[in-house]
C-alpha cells in the first residue's frame, strides 16, 4: 500500500514540475504574441493613435510585472541555474519604456528600431539556457540578412558577401527546428519565404545587388507573418 502511495506521489510531482514548465512557456509566448501586436501597431503605415499604441505598451509592462512576480521566486526547471534570469524582466520592461518614449515624441521610426529588443532579449535568454526554439532561429536568420542588406544599402558590398556566407548555417538551423515542430500551416508560408530566400542569397552571392534589394523587399515584406506562426 505505501509503495502505491508513494507511486502515486512520484507521478503526481513529476506531472508537477512538467505543468510548471508548460505553464512558463505557455506564459512567455502569450507575451511574445502581445508584443508582436504592439509592435505591428508601431509599424503600421496606418495614421498612428498614440494614445492606443501608449496604452497597449502600459499593458505590456503590467504583463511582464506579472510573470516577474510569477516566476522569479518560482523558477522553472532550465532556467534554475540562471543567475540572470530575474534580469531579462527589467531588459523586457526597460524596451517597454524605451518604445513608450520614442511614441510619445511620435518618433516611429526611432521605435520600430527598438522593437527588436524584445526578441534579443528572449533571444539571449534562450541561447544561455540552451532553449532556443524556431521563433529563436527565425530571428536571428533574419537579424543576418537584415544586417547583410544594410551593408548592400551603404555600398559596403565586400562586407555583405562575408555576412552573407554566416547566413546558410542559420538558415539550416531554421529548417531543424521547423522540422521539429511540425506545423503545416508554418511550412507552407515558410516555402515561399524560403524561396524568396535562396533567390536573394544567390543574387548576393553573384554580386547581383540590384536584384538583391529587390528580394529584400519582397523577403522584408511575407517575413512578419511567417514568424507569428512560429508563436
Amino acid at each position: 500500500m505505501k509503495k502505491l502511495i508513494y507511486t502515486v506521489l512520484f507521478i503526481f510531482a513529476l506531472s508537477s514540475i512538467s505543468t510548471a514548465q508548460t505553464s512558463f512557456d505557455k506564459d512567455m509566448t502569450k507575451l511574445h504574441n502581445d508584443i508582436f501586436k504592439s509592435c505591428g501597431m508601431i509599424k503600421s503605415k496606418e495614421a498612428k493613435d498614440n494614445a492606443k499604441i501608449l496604452k497597449s505598451l502600459a499593458g505590456l509592462k503590467d504583463e511582464i510585472s506579472a510573470l516577474q512576480k510569477k516566476y522569479v521566486k518560482h523558477t522553472p526547471k532550465e532556467y534554475a541555474k540562471d543567475p540572470l534570469f530575474a534580469s531579462y524582466f527589467f531588459q523586457l520592461k526597460d524596451v517597454a519604456d524605451i518604445l513608450s518614449e520614442r511614441v510619445k515624441r511620435s518618433d516611429y521610426k526611432a521605435a520600430v528600431m527598438n522593437c527588436s529588443g524584445f526578441c534579443k532579449t528572449f533571444n539571449k535568454m534562450h541561447m544561455i539556457n540552451g532553449t532556443l526554439d524556431l521563433t529563436d532561429v527565425m530571428f536571428m536568420w533574419n537579424m543576418q540578412i537584415t544586417m547583410t542588406n544594410f551593408m548592400i544599402n551603404a555600398g559596403n558590398t565586400k562586407g555583405a558577401a562575408m555576412s552573407a556566407k554566416k547566413i546558410p548555417a542559420l538558415h539550416n538551423m531554421v529548417i531543424a527546428k521547423k522540422e521539429k515542430k511540425n506545423s503545416s500551416e508554418f511550412n507552407i508560408l515558410f516555402k515561399s519565404l524560403d524561396k524568396n530566400y535562396q533567390t536573394w542569397l544567390k543574387a548576393v552571392e553573384n554580386k547581383n545587388f540590384k536584384e538583391a534589394k529587390k528580394q529584400a523587399k519582397t523577403f522584408n515584406a511575407a517575413f512578419p507573418m511567417v514568424f507569428k506562426k512560429t508563436l
